[in-house]
């Protein structure tokens, strides 16, 4: 009988399930990131960060280049208005800065790279962040699935107590109060099945929403049923590559870079500015048959310095600029201090949060083992007439609530090692 009974329930539980596509965490999060409209805006940004980039290095290693055509129609010794190829003058320059104190083009690089690293970051924090979300909704549609076996085993459950009492109480070895107590709780276990089965619809449609499916298409999540094996305690290591791999550490450090750059042109901008160029020119091109010669005539070319010096209202607002710069510089570094503080002890208390997880979902496996034996026996028992109404309800609510119990255990447990991966500078969705 008792076979029967778990063969009968395993029969209801798996029925809704059959046909539905199934997913594991990695399966779903890569779906999530090739549907995710954030990802794509991240890899945009990227893209016109390398472009910059690029074209930065561009700009300092090859001269911009002017072709040039100009025609006079009038001029004090052309007194009737006329155009003329004859009269047309035709140029190619060239110019090549070689150095600037103020801003360079090997500045230009070094701030166009620290742009293109932030961006990079920035698509990995991306990538971490819609890793986070998609598991989050992952468990939140496991959890509810979840609960919806919990309710149906317990609703199968009140149902078969309720007919035993009633064939009792008919028999007259139960009293009417038992069956009324018994109905009422089967009607209450109908009725958390139904808010189960509620807050797993509107699980399903979150979970869809991120790999833009039909907000009702039906799946299945599985995570496996043995527990991850953590070595406890975590290694204190784990603050040390928090400290040197944390993307959001990371990013801002390349952030106070930047800023330190930028303090340094503007202080030199407050300087005496020294320029180094390069130019070529050619004139007389015979472009269109306009007048020209030999490539070899007409061209001039050389390298020249200029020293200017910032005075007055323009000196003294460049020293004004430079000092704000200094301030911002010495803003971003106390927000690093506090940025490096805060991440260790997050990662510590982080490290205590996932122990005392690992313990109390083992804890709650043997509970409900427990307590699942116990009902499994108090049923059989209680069919027979052999043990209280009131005994056996109070192992049947023990065991629901562990149950769900559990169910949040393996959440919050997976969810908390997927945010310390976060906080090590691990990729999520590997």
């Amino acid at each position: 009988m008792k076979k029967n009974f778990s063969v009968l329930m395993l029969l209801l539980i798996l029925a809704p399930y059959c046909g539905a596509e199934s997913f594991a965490p990695k399966a779903y999060i890569d779906r999530v990131l090739g549907a995710s409209l954030t990802m794509q805006k991240a890899e945009q940004a990227l893209k016109q960060a390398e472009n910059s980039h690029k074209n930065s290095i561009l700009d300092a290693a090859l001269p911009s280049f002017t072709l040039g055509m100009s025609e006079s129609f009038y001029n004090q010794g052309r007194t009737a208005p006329r155009v003329a190829k004859g009269d047309v003058a035709s140029s190619l320059s060239a110019a090549l800065n070689l150095y600037d104190s103020a801003a360079g083009p090997v500045r230009a690089i070094k701030l166009s790279k620290l742009e293109y690293e932030y961006a990079r970051l920035t698509h990995l924090i991306a990538g971490q962040n819609e890793a986070v979300k998609a598991l989050r909704r992952f468990y939140a549609l496991y959890s509810a699935q979840q609960k919806i076996i919990t309710a149906k085993m317990n609703l199968v459950s009140r149902e078969r107590q309720y007919k035993d009492t009633d064939e009792q109480y008919r028999s007259g070895t139960r009293s009417r109060i038992e069956v009324t107590q018994s109905e009422g709780d089967k009607l209450q276990s109908e009725l958390s099945l139904a808010k189960a089965e509620s807050a797993e619809r509107k699980a399903l449609m979150s979970f869809n929403e991120l790999i833009n499916a039909e907000p009702d298409a039906a799946v299945e999540v599985q995570v496996s049923t043995l527990a991850k094996e953590i070595k406890l305690p975590l290694p204190k290591e784990d603050v040390a590559r928090a400290l040197e791999n944390n993307l959001s550490l990371r990013r801002q450090k390349l952030a106070l870079d930047k800023t330190r750059l930028l303090v340094r042109n503007a202080s030199w901008s407050a300087c005496p500015r020294l320029k180094v160029d390069a130019s070529w020119a050619k004139s007389k091109l015979a472009l269109f048959g306009t007048p020209g010669g030999s490539w070899n005539d007409n061209q001039a070319y050389g390298v020249g310095a200029t020293l200017s010096f910032p005075f007055g209202f323009a000196g003294a607002q460049n020293y004004r600029d430079s000092e704000t710069q200094k301030a911002v510089l010495k803003s971003a570094e106390l927000e690093m201090q506090e940025s490096i503080r805060t991440l260790k002890t997050s990662v510590l208390s982080a490290q205590k949060d996932i122990e005392l997880q690992v313990r109390l979902r083992r804890l709650l496996e043997f509970q409900v083992k427990a307590q699942k034996d116990a009902t499994d026996n108090l049923i059989s028992e209680y069919s027979l007439g052999g043990t209280s109404f009131l005994q056996l309800d109070s192992s049947q609510t023990k065991l629901l609530d562990a149950s769900n119990s559990r169910i949040a255990a393996v959440n919050d447990l997976d969810l908390a090692l997927a945010d310390y991966r976060v906080l090590l500078g691990e990729n999520t969705w590997e």
